[in-house]
């Protein structure tokens, strides 16, 4: 089922890439940063609660037309959860999206974002009351995948700058740990940066 979705998010986009009519070539370039409330889905009832953290990166974007652009980006991305009162295991990772991304409204201020974002995990670490603890090795898979969605609204500060803020959600597809139940990573983000046209 996850296969036959992406297969059919990229053959709308590729059906809209083309009919691109103007902005074909454009490039932007855009810092940004944000508030992470991440958590992991499972197969079973949890009761872990939200981490609060942060994301920061660059977003770099092609322009097919006015309507449609490839979004892609290299971001320091914080995950992970709060498992027990004061026990919060800190997943740290490396992400890089590949979405496409809608540009909407009738001056085009208005973005919605959509594809596979794939993440590196740099460090694990399990906040306890007595110290932090390294627990790399209890996740199964260095590797997150999964789908990335977002929507955005642009502000234009000068010819070629623009403020943007914007929500993304992610949820992964790889199992993190090798055990009875499942989890899987799940992020939602609050974002704010600023596009420069170079």
């Amino acid at each position: 089922m996850k296969k036959l979705f992406l297969l059919a998010i990229f053959t709308v986009f590729g059906l809209s890439i083309t009919n691109a009519q103007s902005d074909s070539g454009d490039f932007t370039i855009a810092p940004q940063i944000g508030l992470n409330l991440s958590n992991y889905t499972s197969s079973e009832n949890l009761s872990n609660k939200i981490r609060t953290a942060f994301n920061i990166g660059v977003v770099g974007e092609y322009y097919f037309s006015d309507r449609w652009s490839l979004r892609t980006g290299l971001f320091y991305d914080s995950k992970g959860s709060e498992i027990a009162s004061n026990v919060i295991e800190k997943l740290n990772y490396l992400t890089i999206p590949i979405h496409a991304n809608w540009h909407f409204g009738s001056n085009r201020n208005w973005f919605l974002n959509f594809g596979p974002t794939a993440g590196i995990l740099l460090s694990a670490k399990g906040d306890y009351p007595d110290g932090e603890v390294d627990i790399k090795d209890a996740i199964e898979s260095t590797l997150d995948l999964g789908l990335g969605l977002g929507i955005g609204y642009k502000f234009e500060i000068s010819e070629g700058t623009e403020l943007f803020i914007h929500y993304q959600g992610y949820n992964g597809f790889i199992d993190l740990v090798d055990a009875n139940i499942s989890l899987f990573n799940a992020t939602s983000a609050f974002n704010v940066g600023v596009i420069f046209q170079p």
